[in-house]
């Protein structure tokens, strides 16, 4: 037994080798001298293999004891009465798999990295976020609780954000960071709420308890609200539409944090979301049919959009939320174990996509000067007005974000500018009123 402990004990430090490694470099990076590139890869890299090496025993572990889910309890991180908030890690199919192949993409990312960032001002701190999204895409895989997993979530969705405005220096990824950290903001909210309901329902989020009593617990308007509230919480991760539109924008940063977030792991938590949500969605047969109405839609629209795209890195962003909207599809139909077939072979797919994008271009040059075929452009002149009317929908990316600009954006923005002038003018009349009781008591 003692044994068989100390091996899960080192397994269940698969999230905590790269915090440990990034607080590491943190603190060597506070000194006149920041640390050498050598230094941070060599770290770095010690610190994923490790990860990688805990995650391999954890694995080994879970198929020696027949595959069945694990539910590991380390120790409680806060109490309050009948209320513990534990460490508990759960190893089972979704999450060994889908947390070893992101320790394999990380790793990868990370040497890919060490010669595409070389002598770049923010190389430290590129490994030091992508270190911290280690540990926030471990947490949130192998959490054995809603609770953990909007830990990790909250983790990932910021590393992405910084990371999008790596380049600070220009206009367009700060911009374009700033429109993610809103989606993610907004979306991040039906997360929150839904594990806030999920304590009020069944008094725990972690997921052995959602397993073991859900089915028979009453509660259909529960079950509808909490699988509406963690749908809204996959759209924004998953860029779903109508938030879709912050992950092309996402491209802004470097070619490898574009790869292992948009291409391999950070775009498909949504649905891993939904997949630990099976309990919950199985008695919430409305918020099925939304989950197959927002994927199936979604699909159409951005592999439309992603036909006339301009950039090679553009066009596969809208590839890849065309095959998120289907995986989101499986999950509406009642089939998890395919939506994570799909999520893994699509992870490594878009991953090694995004990777060779720079040389994209490089390659077609080169086919062109050795003889070789280009593709010609398509003409338009023999297309029906129906084509017509779908390409110039394409082109505009069907106004969904103009719609959201005006409808919801523009009215919200002035509601807030209404209350703050509203604000002002109490806080005015109250120091007014402040200021008059002090002269009044002078002259007394």
């Amino acid at each position: 037994m003692m044994p068989s402990m100390t091996m899960w004990n080192f397994a269940a430090m698969a999230p905590a080798w790269p915090a440990m490694c990034a607080l590491l470099i943190g603190v060597l990076s506070f000194g006149q001298h920041r640390p050498r590139e050598q230094v941070v890869v060599t770290l770095t890299h010690l610190a994923l293999w490790l990860t990688l090496g805990s995650m391999s025993v954890g694995t080994l572990l879970w198929l020696a004891g027949g595959q069945q889910p694990v539910d590991l309890r380390l120790f409680d991180i806060y109490r309050s009465g009948d209320y513990a908030l534990e460490l508990r890690l759960y190893f089972d199919l979704a999450s060994v798999v889908v947390a070893t192949v992101a320790s394999v993409l990380i790793l990868a990312t990370s040497r890919f990295a060490q010669r595409y960032l070389h002598r770049e001002p923010g190389f430290v701190r590129f490994f030091v976020l992508m270190l911290i999204f280690a540990s926030g895409v471990m947490l949130l895989v192998l959490g054995g609780s809603f609770d953990l997993l909007l830990a990790g979530w909250e983790i990932v969705g910021w590393t992405s954000v910084l990371l999008v405005g790596f380049f600070h220096e220009r206009q367009g990824p700060v911009r374009a960071a700033l429109r993610v950290l809103v989606t993610y903001r907004l979306c991040d909210i039906g997360l929150l709420v839904g594990a806030v309901a999920l304590h009020g329902w069944l008094h725990s989020t972690a997921y052995r308890d959602l397993f073991e009593h859900v089915g028979g617990a009453a509660g259909g308007g529960s079950a509808l609200f909490v699988g509406l509230c963690l749908l809204f919480a996959a759209m924004g991760k998953s860029a779903q539409i109508p938030v879709g539109g912050w992950l092309p924008r996402a491209m802004e940063g470097p070619t490898a944090s574009s790869a292992v977030f948009y291409g391999g792991l950070s775009v498909h938590m949504g649905v891993y979301l939904l997949i630990r949500a099976e309990p919950v969605l199985a008695q919430a047969p409305l918020v099925r049919l939304a989950i197959i109405g927002i994927g199936g839609v979604t699909a159409v629209m951005a592999a439309l959009s992603g036909q006339v795209s301009a950039d090679a890195k553009s066009g596969l962003a809208y590839a890849t939320i065309s095959q998120v909207g289907l995986m989101f599809v499986e999950v509406g139909l009642g089939l998890p174990k395919l939506a994570l077939l799909h999520l893994l072979a699509h992870s490594l797919l878009r991953y090694y996509q995004f990777l060779r994008t720079p040389s994209t271009l490089q390659d077609a040059l080169m086919r062109r000067r050795t003889g070789g075929s280009v593709q010609r452009p398509v003409q338009g002149q023999g297309a029906s007005p129906l084509q017509r009317f779908v390409y110039r929908l394409a082109i505009e990316r069907f106004a969904v974000e103009a719609v959201l600009d005006r409808w919801v954006a523009r009215p919200l923005l002035s509601l807030a500018r209404a209350l703050g002038r509203r604000e002002d003018a109490l806080v005015g009349w109250l120091m007014g009123q402040s200021e008059a009781g002090k002269e009044s008591g002078h002259g007394q």
